[in-house]
């Protein structure tokens, strides 16, 4: 604010220099063509004191102003009251800050020697012209505003414009994709051996990108659904890891229709490979149970895991708990939970208990 001050004053100043000089010029010539001597000096001095008290108000109005701007609706009529009171009380200070400035010199100004009479005198003079350049200073405010919300308006309806085409080529990009994906895919299934493991992978690759993308704006899904989605995701990592993963799934067909916030048990599986199985030379196992318990539905996911790792195991799967639990308590509150902590140095262990009704809580999600 205060710099924006400063700047409206720079401005008022070069402004009241300029007019001092050109009404200063203007006062002379007219005494001079009436036949009345004039020196320059005294006609400038005149100029000056009332254009230099202008450039000392201006800002102030152009404040007041902006505070209080004039716009249609039910506030019109108030900022046209505070407008008037503005312009009353700009007349008024003006004349009297110029009537005390020439009494310092009442001579040079020919003033009058009594200050009433000097500022009323003043008043008479310069309140037409103050009015005009009071109402001059507010319309231009109100050209600058209107002028800065039309460019505001503009950049935002581009901006608009510009999100729209983005997503238009986003939603283009989305529909093109994974058909070019999957055609590309059926293609190289085509080109390898019947039943070879390089056609296995590549079927599974693109059973597990179908299920990614098709499947992306589900909030939930049952327990079934996600362990084929970790079904054909630990099938390609065995072709990656070879021997070093061994894997083992146990489930019980009575909570295979539990349901759970879609996709969260492969980035867990993933996890565990990646911080567990990878980083040993020797690989190891992970193991993915789900059974009822103490009438809660219990789903564990267990990983091997070197001692010389655990501690970076433990660093990366903070990143995943709170948004599991997160999940969790979305779709289940307080009645779900989510755990995971080493059971031994060499055995890390994710779980989630889930109340013992899930098959049913959201099966219309």
């Amino acid at each position: 604010m205060f710099r924006r001050v400063l700047r409206y004053w720079a401005i008022a100043l070069v402004i009241a220099t300029a007019m001092t000089l050109f009404t200063g010029f203007q006062t002379n010539m007219q005494f001079v063509l009436r036949g009345q001597e004039m020196r320059f000096i005294d006609s400038a001095a005149w100029s000056a004191v009332i254009w230099f008290t202008w450039a000392l108000l201006a800002p102030i109005a152009v404040l007041a102003t902006l505070r209080s701007p004039l716009e249609k609706g039910p506030t019109l009529a108030l900022a046209l009251v505070r407008q008037l009171l503005f312009a009353i009380a700009f007349i008024g200070t003006h004349a009297l800050i110029a009537t005390l400035i020439m009494h310092l010199d009442p001579k040079r100004f020919s003033a009058p020697p009594d200050v009433s009479d000097a500022f009323l005198m003043l008043l008479a003079q310069q309140a037409h012209w103050a009015l005009m350049s009071y109402v001059a200073l507010v319309l231009m405010v109100h050209v600058v505003i209107y002028v800065r919300r039309a460019q505001h308006e503009a950049l935002a309806r581009e901006e608009l414009r510009t999100q729209a085409a983005a997503a238009q080529l986003t939603a283009l990009a989305r529909q093109m994709q994974p058909h070019f994906l999957f055609n590309a895919l059926n293609a190289l299934v085509s080109m390898l051996e019947e039943g070879s493991p390089p056609q296995v992978f590549t079927i599974r690759l693109a059973d597990m990108l179908r299920t990614l993308l098709h499947g992306g704006d589900r909030a939930t899904a049952s327990l079934g659904e996600e362990l084929a989605l970790v079904d054909a995701y630990l099938e390609i990592e065995r072709a990656r890891l070879g021997s070093r993963l061994r894997t083992q799934i146990e489930v019980a067909q009575s909570v295979a229709h539990c349901r759970l916030p879609a996709f969260i048990l492969q980035p867990l599986v993933e996890n565990a490979i990646t911080h567990g199985i990878s980083r040993n030379v020797d690989g190891g196992q992970v193991e993915l149970k789900a059974t009822r318990q103490d009438g809660e539905i219990l789903i564990e996911i267990s990983n091997t895991c070197a001692a010389a790792n655990s501690e970076q195991a433990a660093e990366s799967t903070q990143l995943t708990i709170p948004n599991c639990r997160r999940r969790l308590a979305l779709m289940y509150g307080a009645a779900a939970r989510f755990d995971a902590s080493f059971v031994t140095r060499n055995l890390f262990r994710a779980s989630i208990i889930l109340p013992g009704d899930a098959p049913g809580a959201l099966q219309a999600t």
